[in-house]
């Protein structure tokens, strides 16, 4: 397995098609943890890219800026 890494990140968009229901459960699950339908699937596929290690464990999540600097 190979690990990535990269010394400055940020957020790309990215345009995806994906089957219906598989959207309408993102959007539940996302409802249910009270953060965007995006954020859940970049935390889902970080969590799992982290535990077949493709991601290094030591790597941490994009801290959220969603919305515009505050």
């Amino acid at each position: 397995m190979f690990l990535l890494k990269f010394v400055e990140r940020k957020r790309v968009k990215k345009s995806i098609s994906i089957d219906p229901l598989v959207w309408q459960a993102i959007e539940i699950q996302a409802q249910n943890r009270s953060i965007s339908p995006s954020r859940w699937i970049e935390d889902y596929l970080f969590e799992n890219l982290q535990k077949v290690g493709v991601i290094g464990i030591k790597e941490h999540k994009l801290g959220e800026n969603r919305g515009g600097k505050r």
